[in-house]
């Protein structure tokens, strides 16, 4: 899988409230990064109750179903699970972030709760596709997973390269590090395992206020594997007409020398003269001797054109 994720406490947190979700059905994979919100009780739980239920219910959403509208249906789904979850556990006012990603094909759906973000990194640029739900006061969010009026996530659509690479984060990343430096750690071809480790160590390495969780995804690697594949069987395919054409070819030959018409030493010599049968014969006359000169209807030749050979 081109997929690279690391999350870390951070340097100051005692615990880590991040969790993270990668999943792969159908030729669809489902990227998401929950960050439970920082001041509340029970984050964690907020976001792993979130994850579970949004994973679940998108793949379980009807195939005819926009992505797009899938993907914000089980975003609301995640916010009814993290208001059970806080029920339950006696955290009530239990929140968390989302950012979510639907990669399918050349095509990213993204949806976001928050502050954690999602980036394209292209051409050595890195841009933010989300936009913040943030509030007056520092890292304070409007929109979060846990409210109980619900919610109404953003959505948005973007084409992919096969050189892309498409980041999601918490907000313990994007505190410490700037987009050209995102931009820097990920470009050049690196592989995705080793630049997330690199943003989450540079994130710690300049304070590592918060939990730190980066997903980065390579789209294009994917892609290549399928073209390679492509490419084989198109030359199977190609090598298999040559082999059949070759074969159709040699059996025409074959056909034809196997109808090629007697020559005349083959024929019968004019002493030649039949036996006489032991039965008795119909007529009383016995049978005469072939004559010397053949006749063209005595024996007619084969046909010289051989049947058709079956289509490859």
């Amino acid at each position: 899988m081109a997929t690279g994720v690391k999350t870390d406490t951070g340097r100051v947190r005692d615990g880590n409230e991040d969790r993270y979700l990668v999943r792969e059905e159908r030729e669809i994979t489902l990227l998401a990064v929950a960050d439970g919100v920082g001041g509340s009780s029970g984050g964690e739980i907020a976001a792993d109750a979130a994850l579970a239920e949004l994973g679940s219910r998108f793949f379980s959403a009807p195939a005819d179903r926009p992505t797009s509208d899938a993907l914000a249906e089980a975003m609301r789904d995640a916010n009814a699970a993290v208001l059970r979850a806080a029920g339950s556990s006696g955290h009530h006012d239990a929140a968390t972030t989302i950012v979510a990603a639907v990669v399918r094909a050349n095509e990213a759906i993204i949806a976001n709760l928050g502050d954690s973000r999602a980036y394209l990194i292209r051409d050595g640029i890195c841009r933010q596709l989300t936009e913040d739900h943030s509030g007056d006061v520092e890292h304070a969010i409007t929109r979060f997973a846990g409210d109980p009026r619900g919610i109404q996530p953003d959505i948005f659509v973007e084409s992919l390269r096969p050189d892309d690479r498409l980041l999601l984060c918490s907000d313990g990343l994007t505190r410490h590090v700037t987009p050209e430096e995102i931009a820097s750690a990920v470009g050049g071809g690196e592989d995705v395992r080793v630049a997330a480790s690199a943003l989450v160590d540079l994130a710690n390495a300049r304070g590592g206020q918060d939990n730190v969780t980066v997903l980065l995804h390579a789209p294009g690697q994917r892609a290549t594997v399928a073209r390679t594949a492509g490419r084989a069987v198109a030359f199977a395919v190609f090598a298999l007409l040559i082999l059949v054409t070759v074969g159709g070819a040699i059996a025409v030959l074959f056909a034809v020398g196997s109808a090629a018409p007697p020559s005349s030493s083959a024929r019968p010599s004019a002493s030649f003269a039949p036996t006489q049968s032991a039965s008795p014969s119909p007529s009383p006359s016995t049978s005469p001797s072939p004559s010397a000169s053949p006749s063209p209807s005595a024996s007619p030749s084969p046909s010289a054109s051989p049947s058709p050979s079956p289509s490859p």
